[in-house]
């Protein structure tokens, strides 16, 4: 089933008979019970908040297009090893996290660290970036995000793409910092019918990516509970007093974000949309859409999907070449950089590596000082631009080599057992 020529699917996008609106109220509902994990002083939270506080909103429309459905070069080989290995590959996760699944954080085994753990990710992006660059001749930077909806689990709920820099609106109004331009290509490995929880896109919603200051300052102009009042105030005051977790960072903002969308649309219903999806159709969509449904049945089977990211070239201010640059005081870039190189130790001992230099040596063919941030792009921190070290622009055979060991394990097997190593670098991590 190779595709020997760029061009569109004949997959169109349906409606799936649910809206923006309740579908971002649900996902509010269930990110809600993180703002029960912090306390927050009434007194600071006054001064801090309108009347007493002033909010520096602000607000990004990037040049939206509307949703492509894009045929991607797959073998049925392909196909089926990155099915094989992102299952294994969440089996690691769950062992890692449990029940946690679907969130942008440091240990996760998808987004930009994907690249570890699923060897046919590689071959994938290899074979797709001349379409990658065909329809989006703007990109700088691609990544492969690849991940499992779980049969009978919702996926991850309504949300949208963020950056660190469009919360400061100096660096929105000069568009530095973050990507102008931020594309995927949402690949099914599966069948997709309405039946199997399929990606939804919010095709006819505005696309924009405001600040937080800018969603306070929105919803105020709709009528509030005195429930509602209470977490919408607490959640900002959170996300701007800087105390939130960097696993409750990302849950504290798509919960004000889907606040948003729920107010903002519930006069003017806007549709979810998805597509009948053929294994290689992938939505070539802007990552700043409203996108994700978790108010769909769910599925008695898995739905298994490989995604490109891609970026435009970001520019940043003088003197600065990522949103790490941001932080101001030198010690906590330094604690940062840290924890990413214990992160990234972390997930290569889950897969047997002693340690991170033992990686680095394999793949460099020596021990290199490479900041940990150059392997791979981290949207936490804003760091979009891809290094001379990106590790899908590198010869990772040996590696995935091991890789394959391991799952050949786990399927024998037929469980993952954590190493002791890598449990101790985990408690680590939590006590630093």
């Amino acid at each position: 089933m190779e595709v020997a020529t760029l061009g569109l699917s004949d997959s169109t996008l349906e409606q799936t008979g649910t809206f923006l609106n309740e579908a971002a109220a649900e996902h509010a509902r269930i990110l809600r019970p993180v703002l029960d994990k912090y306390s927050a002083d009434a007194e600071a939270m006054s001064s801090r908040l309108p009347p007493n506080g002033t909010l520096n909103p602000s607000n990004f429309y990037p040049d939206a297009h509307p949703t492509k459905v894009v045929r991607m070069n797959l073998t049925d080989d392909l196909a089926e090893k990155l099915r094989r290995e992102l299952r294994i590959q969440a089996k690691i996760q769950s062992t890692i996290t449990g029940a946690f699944f679907g969130t942008y954080f440091p240990l996760s085994t998808m987004f930009e660290n994907s690249v570890l753990f699923i060897p046919s990710a590689k071959r994938f992006y290899d074979l797709n970036m001349d379409i990658v660059h065909h329809y989006f001749p703007q990109v700088h930077t691609a990544v492969i995000n690849a991940f499992v909806v779980p049969a009978g689990k919702i996926p991850y709920g309504t949300h949208s793409a963020s950056s660190i820099a469009l919360q400061i609106p100096s660096l929105v109004e000069r568009e530095q910092g973050f990507p102008t331009l931020y594309k995927s290509f949402h690949t099914a490995l599966v069948p997709s019918p309405l039946e199997r929880q399929p990606f939804v896109i919010f095709e006819e919603a505005e696309v924009d990516a405001p600040n937080l200051q800018y969603v306070y300052q929105f919803l105020q102009e709709y009528e509030l509970d005195a429930d509602e009042k209470a977490d919408i105030d607490k959640a900002l005051y959170l996300f701007l007093d800087g105390n939130l977790s960097e696993n409750h960072l990302p849950t504290v903002r798509d919960f004000l974000m889907a606040k948003y969308w729920e107010k903002k649309y519930q006069d003017k219903p806007s549709p979810g949309y998805f597509c009948n999806s053929k294994v290689g159709d992938a939505l070539f969509f802007d990552n700043y859409r409203a996108h994700a449904d978790n108010t769909l049945p769910m599925s008695e089977q898995d739905r298994v999907t490989i995604d490109f990211r891609c970026f435009n070239e970001v520019k940043y201010p003088d003197g600065m070449s990522s949103g790490l640059d941001f932080i101001v005081d030198p010690r906590e870039r330094v604690y940062q950089t840290r924890r990413k190189r214990q992160g990234i130790e972390f997930l290569l001992m889950a897969l047997g590596y002693e340690s991170y230099n033992e990686f680095i040596k394999l793949i460099f063919g020596k021990v290199l000082p490479i900041n940990p941030f150059e392997l791979m792009t981290d949207l936490q921190f804003g760091i979009y631009n891809k290094s001379k070290y990106h590790l899908l622009d590198q010869n990772l055979d040996a590696h995935y080599e091991r890789v394959e060991r391991l799952y050949e394990k786990i399927e024998a097997d037929g469980e993952y057992v954590l190493p002791e190593r890598a449990h101790a670098a985990m408690k680590t991590l939590q006590n630093s």
